[in-house]
């Protein structure tokens, strides 16, 4: 088990180094100038200049690329000349409101999705299992974000009962904060109940061809119990899933975030790209990088714990 996570964890390595690399070079090579929204409009070349040296955008690009990864590995980003705040907080509490909303929209979705793709898959070829097929199919057909845009309508502007956007506050109760979940949490997690419970589906059938199978049932044991021994098996392509699933909500929530004005990763990349705040958008994208791989890791720790056939492959 060691020799395994230490492998896993040594490729993970080079894989944020690559990362890390490949963010700086893109934003590095943007076009339009950083300092444009910094100076004011009578600005001269010697306040560019000197704004330049301040920001250490006058040193050689390989320079600023080693000076980063020096600071971000102390767990300094830098100071957010736009927000006028540590660049570390921003991410902290973004980070924050993303990994509540993205782990309930994790549950939520995960949990929908591994029971319907059971249920299809244990009566494959009836109507549940067209049902939750065709379902499926539409839950990867409808864009999240019209899904969104359909909910702030219907729940928010014609029938008032849900809040259009925001957080909400715990000291307001757990009922307002979840009446703010709501809307975001349908809306993110549909992609990730139709991919579970496709791939659920999918295992469960494969899973019962197998020959175990026909020999527990001349054991004599019980549906439900071979169900659970099935389940077992089938299990590591559904934690694949799970994972990438959870990487995405973490990432790929712009959105999501930006319609419901959910103060998480996603908003305020969107709100650093348009206000041109390097440091920020290269920060948060290697924190979620590395959350996404920490989840992977995860996923295949748990893949091992729940199918001993996964130590001989690793």
């Amino acid at each position: 088990m060691a020799t395994i996570i230490g492998r896993r964890v040594a490729m993970a390595i080079p894989t944020l180094f690559g990362v890390s690399i490949l963010i700086w070079l893109l934003l590095s090579i943007l076009p339009g100038d950083p300092l444009a929204f910094l100076l004011p409009q009578d600005a001269t070349p010697a306040d560019r200049e000197q704004l330049s040296a301040d920001l250490g955008l006058d040193r050689p690009l390989v320079v600023r690329y080693v000076s980063w990864v020096g600071d971000v590995m102390t767990g300094d980003f830098g100071y957010s000349p736009f927000r006028r705040r540590d660049v570390s907080e921003l991410i902290a509490t973004a980070w924050t409101n993303t990994a509540i909303l993205a782990g309930v929209s994790a549950v939520f979705g995960l949990t929908i999705g591994v029971a319907a793709g059971t249920l299809a898959g244990v009566y494959r070829g009836s109507l549940i299992d067209r049902a939750v097929t065709g379902l499926a199919i539409v839950g990867l057909s409808v864009p999240s974000f019209w899904i969104g845009i359909l909910l702030l309508i219907l729940f928010s502007a014609q029938w008032g009962l849900l809040p259009a956007g925001g957080i909400g506050s715990l000291e307001d109760g757990y009922l307002d904060y979840a009446k703010h979940l709501v809307m975001p949490v349908i809306a993110g997690s549909l992609i990730t109940i139709a991919i579970t419970a496709r791939v659920t589906r999918a295992s469960i059938v494969e899973t019962y061809q197998l020959e175990f199978v026909d020999l527990l049932r001349a054991k004599g044991l019980r549906e439900y119990q071979v169900l659970l021994h099935v389940s077992k098996n089938a299990m590591s392509p559904v934690l694949t899933t799970a994972g990438l699933q959870i990487g995405y909500l973490l990432g790929g929530s712009v959105l999501i975030e930006t319609i419901f004005s959910w103060p998480g990763l996603g908003q305020l990349v969107f709100n650093a790209i348009s206000a041109r705040d390097l440091l920020v958008v290269q920060a948060t994208t290697l924190v979620i990088a590395v959350t996404f791989v920490l989840l992977n890791l995860a996923v295949d720790i748990l893949q091992i714990a729940f199918d001993p056939r996964q130590k001989a492959a690793g």
